[in-house]
């Protein structure tokens, strides 16, 4: 069955757990049975575990002096703050490095340093801290960096600093190549000394870190109350930055992101307050889904087709009226962003309808004037259309730049040494590992090279089978139409914040009729309302952003959809399915 872009519709398959388990677990628990079932397909067995996962705490989130050189890095923070000496704070340009940069400012500031800060451009200054930039903050005479979310790897700056005499420290989360010595770095994931806090973004280290300078500025005693309050407020720039760098959403995330929604909710920050109003987010019922399809965008299009500095200031803004400006600001460029992405995905696929690439190996889209803040969204939308990596490529006169993309399976790691020859540098952001698609990556050559890239890559198949068939997608359970109700929509609720590792359950319904005609609705007609009976039961039913498919609900007859079962909170609170994937009942 073809999709309606063209390529093959992938299957769906149940996940399988152990339903002798599940119903111990259930009555031990004292949870719905069906929710008790998923649990036990995320590897959640015990009653205690079940408890620390529906009701995180954040006396569970563990100390801070548990990752490794923290303690040094405190030292040094404040040892420059006591000598009135000058600290750079260096983040990155994505929604986490924005929201680190913004937690550690702001707990640097409450601590009385004297502080500065810089985020590169991504076209300008391109990924990570170059010596260009250290020698900028010795002429600023700088006494202290302090990167966030990045600089494990960027040894030719850390050894520019070394030699002019300035004092760095690395604050990062993403696999470390080589170490620098005499540069702390903290770390979670460490080769040498790994930690219980691996899987943390870079906004969560830098949570840390301030949470530990917030210790030791106590005397290691409790805090005062108005430091308790910021590091409460901060929890809501922590959430931003982890649910947008998409890590997984268990443990001490889990709980980040379960009280930092909270203090998103609850926020006075006036960019925030813009920012949600803008985006038009209900404080009432704000979720993850809400930082990573509606809120993170809008900070990530600054650092993509602009400057990262609009959405750093955004965060930290005290005035309502540049707040509602920084707001309006970056609401026009997600919408560039998103012509400029849209474009470029079309001109791609055109290429691949006018057969310009081969049917096996890995895909490499280049031309002249693609927006480089784009090319990795694209690519990641072509992977998956295509389900082989793709490689979207900006050419800049004689050196061409871009970013790659694959899918389970496969990661872009296995084509480096096919590619190494032919490119200039390569660049692989490892997260830990994940049931999702593989890490993406980033690569440099000469332009006369590309077409020499291409025959590299169509003629390596380290795994061919990948090609020839397209994987499953998994459901969690098989329900029936009288099984689902309000009740059971709040149970699976509880199961939230929902995101990478711990993706919101879809269920398979089958045996529903369209009642009426579906609707046409939102500001474009982009999305479809429904409501299907069953067995006498009545369902509404919203299917985002899936106006093109809404004749999949006409063809007459019984249906089975794949959705998530959630709540519309309008005019009260109400069962709703999300749709996910119609098909007929019959398949």
């Amino acid at each position: 069955m073809k999709s309606p872009t063209g390529t093959q519709r992938r299957p769906w398959l149940p996940l399988s757990f152990d339903q002798e388990a599940a119903s111990r677990l259930a009555e031990e628990a004292k949870i719905h049975p069906l929710v008790a079932c998923m649990l036990i397909q995320r590897k959640i067995e015990s009653a205690q575990d079940a408890a620390a996962f529906l009701q995180p705490k954040m006396m569970d989130l563990l100390l801070p002096d548990e990752i490794p050189d923290i303690d040094i890095a405190v030292d040094m923070i404040l040892a420059v703050r006591d000598a009135e000496g000058k600290i750079a704070v260096f983040g990155d340009y994505d929604a986490d490095g924005i929201s680190g940069t913004a937690i550690l400012l702001e707990m640097l500031k409450h601590l009385g340093a004297q502080v500065i800060h810089k985020l590169p451009n991504r076209v300008k200054d391109g990924y990570g801290m170059h010596p260009a930039i250290v020698d900028a903050f010795a002429e600023e005479e700088v006494d202290l960096i302090v990167t966030v979310d990045g600089g494990s790897n960027d040894v030719e700056a850390l050894e520019r600093a070394q030699e002019l005499g300035l004092e760095v420290i690395v604050t990062d989360h993403h696999q470390i190549s080589r170490m620098t010595e005499g540069v702390p770095l903290v770390h979670p994931d460490r080769p040498d000394r790994p930690s219980a806090s691996r899987g943390l973004c870079g906004a969560g280290v830098a949570y840390k870190l301030c949470w530990a300078l917030a210790r030791e500025e106590a005397g290691g005693d409790k805090v005062d109350d108005r430091t308790r309050d910021l590091l409460l407020e901060l929890l809501a720039l922590a959430s931003l930055g982890t649910v947008a760098d998409v890590v997984p959403l268990v443990g001490e995330n889990r709980i980040i992101v379960r009280y930092g929604l909270r203090a998103l909710a609850a926020t006075r920050r006036p960019g925030l307050e813009a920012l949600i109003e803008t985006t038009r987010v209900k404080r009432s019922n704000l979720d993850a889904v809400d930082i990573g399809f509606k809120l993170a965008p809008h900070i990530n299009a600054a650092g993509r087709i602009g400057e990262a500095d609009d959405s750093l200031e955004l965060l930290l803004t005290e005035d309502r009226e540049r707040g509602r400006e920084l707001a309006q600001h970056l609401a026009t460029l997600n919408r560039q962003r998103k012509e400029i992405e849209n474009k470029v995905t079309e001109e791609c696929r055109k290429e691949l309808d006018e057969g310009q690439h081969p049917a096996q190996g890995a895909l490499v889209f280049a031309r002249e004037g693609w927006h480089p803040g784009v090319v990795g969204i694209v690519a990641a939308r072509m992977a998956e259309q295509v389900q082989r990596p793709v490689w979207i490529l900006s050419i800049e006169g004689e050196i061409t730049r871009g970013s790659g993309r694959s899918v389970p399976g496969v990661p872009l790691s296995d084509l480096y040494e096919v590619m190494e020859p032919v490119v200039m540098s390569m660049r692989e952001i490892v997260r830990p590992p994940t049931e999702g698609p593989p890490a993406p990556g980033g690569v440099t050559l000469k332009t006369d090279h590309i077409e020499q890239l291409r025959q590299v890559l169509a003629s390596h198949q380290e795994r061919p089978e990948v090609s020839d068939e397209v994987p499953p997608r998994h459901y969690d359970l098989d329900l029936t139409p009288q099984q689902l109700d309000l009740s059971l929509a709040q149970s699976v609720q509880s199961m939230a914040p929902f995101g990478e590792g711990n993706r919101d359950p879809i269920l398979r319904i089958s045996g529903l009729r369209l009642d009426g005609r579906p609707r046409l609705v939102g500001a474009g007609e982009e999305h479809v309302q429904a409501t299907f009976q069953g067995n006498g039961v009545r369902i509404p039913a919203i299917w985002f952003r899936a106006a093109g498919r809404a004749k999949d609900l006409t063809g007459g007859g019984e249906l089975t959809v794949l959705a998530h079962l959630g709540i519309n909170h309008y005019r009260g609170r109400h069962m709703q399915l999300q749709i996910v994937d119609v098909v007929p009942s019959n398949r």
